[in-house]
């Protein structure tokens, strides 16, 4: 299993590598700017730590110390809030064009009620999703995740619970989380995950090593319908969408609300997002299918 695992990873990480290098006339930042975006960021730090040693040798170790540490956390947090420079790594964020498929992604389930129907539109359908699982909620409801299986879906992780400060806890930690939550996926479907998006999608450094240690690749995603809000309307998410639906496409939607209070608007949004890609010609498939794609 383990040898499969890594032999996928390495599969994806190529096909991801390889569409970079043909997509860089795309509208997505992270295409044409992910190794500059990695070298301005070392970069500026190795300029922020020599001010801070020429001020430490100058006598004035307190300059030194504050600007270094605020230099670093602008450093720091625009590339956790913008993942797709993919500063700390590779990161997941469009497919490879030339196939006709996108990837419809559902995060913060499973849940009872509101992934089923999600399940049900999709299956009288030819499109197949991904969904990022919460491991607690996978423990909760194991003949849910196992549906999603069974159906042909995707299954990926997103956190064993949804923590907020993620990006904030050590490699350790994190590795922990997403192993905990595989657990929860394998031993209701007999098949390991092998992606991984974070809650919010914010990727930090300790985010990466964590996700590297586990063995899963880091997603993130190319549209969204900001969905997941309270009273969102399901007329606003389409509109949204429908802006950057195109071939490669990674859209990133809800099964379920992060504390299971309310449903999300794309569950209603759903047969009209079905009707828009037939309009366009785009099959929704599974990421795996996605990134394997010629």
């Amino acid at each position: 299993m383990r040898t499969n695992l890594r032999q996928a990873l390495v599969s994806a990480e190529r096909a991801t590598r390889a569409s970079a290098g043909r997509r860089t006339t795309q509208t997505h930042p992270g295409a044409a700017l992910t190794i500059p975006a990695r070298l301005t960021f070392l970069a500026s730090a190795a300029a922020v730590g020599a001010l801070a040693l020429h001020a430490a040798l100058d006598g004035d170790p307190e300059v030194a110390v504050v600007g270094a540490l605020v230099g670093w956390a602008a450093l720091a947090t625009t590339s956790v809030v913008f993942p797709s420079f993919e500063v700390y790594g590779p990161i997941v964020s469009r497919g490879p064009p030339g196939s006709a498929r996108v990837a419809l992604t559902f995060d913060d389930g499973p849940h009872p009620v509101t992934t089923r129907r999600v399940l049900e539109v999709l299956a009288a359908t030819p499109h197949r999703a991904t969904f990022f699982v919460l491991g607690e909620k996978a423990r909760r409801h194991p003949d849910v995740v196992h549906e999603i299986h069974a159906a042909g879906h995707t299954i990926g992780i997103h956190g064993d619970r949804h923590d907020r400060l993620h990006s904030f806890r050590m490699p350790r930690s994190i590795h922990d989380g997403i192993a905990r939550a595989c657990d929860a996926v394998e031993a209701a479907t007999g098949t390991r995950p092998r992606y991984f998006r974070p809650p919010l999608g914010h990727i930090s450094l300790t985010t990466a090593l964590g996700a590297r240690r586990a063995g899963v690749a880091l997603v993130h995603w190319s549209s969204r319908g900001y969905d997941g809000m309270r009273r969102r309307d399901p007329d606003a998410v389409i509109r949204r969408i429908s802006r950057a639906l195109d071939d490669g496409t990674i859209v990133m939607l809800h099964d379920a609300s992060e504390h299971d209070d309310f449903e999300p608007a794309s569950v209603r949004a759903l047969p009209r997002l079905v009707a828009l890609l037939d309009a366009r010609g785009l099959t929704s498939v599974g990421l795996d299918v996605l990134l394997a794609s010629p």
